[in-house]
């Protein structure tokens, strides 16, 4: 599902500039250019594969504003504030707030509703192209 969900991410993202996401455990970020990524993954790839690609081009970035949290296995993703930690990975130390294969972060949208728009166009052709429910969620 990793493959499904970043294919249309990209296809949303287009010229805006987002990041692929993780943090430490100060919620320094480290990032890659959400464009860079597309143009690197195949979407048929491994789950695996796909998370070690994003992984090694990660570089230290700034920024503000709500990060999302995506589950493609669990079919959600949860807009929050990039300030607030949440979704800790309690089997990295080092950076908590991480990349794996079951999960990613995106961001930095301006707005709460600039992301909920991103992720509920993404949502909906979820649904009509593979039938399943994918909820965005927000605080």
């Amino acid at each position: 599902m990793w493959g499904r969900v970043l294919k249309l991410i990209c296809e949303e993202a287009k010229d805006r500039n987002l990041f692929f996401l993780e943090a430490d455990e100060n919620l320094k970020w480290f990032g890659a250019h959400v464009n860079e990524i597309c143009q690197r993954v195949n979407p048929d790839m491994k789950n695996s594969e796909i998370a070690q690609t994003v992984k090694a081009s990660l570089q230290p970035v700034e920024g503000e504003g709500w990060v999302v949290y995506v589950d493609p296995f669990n079919n959600f993703a949860d807009i929050y504030p990039s300030d607030k930690p949440r979704y800790r990975n309690r089997w990295n130390p080092e950076k908590p707030y991480d990349i794996t294969e079951t999960r990613f972060r995106i961001g930095f949208f301006g707005s709460k509703e600039e992301a909920y728009d991103f992720f509920l166009k993404i949502s909906k052709k979820i649904r009509e192209l593979y039938d399943l429910k994918f909820d965005v969620i927000y605080t």
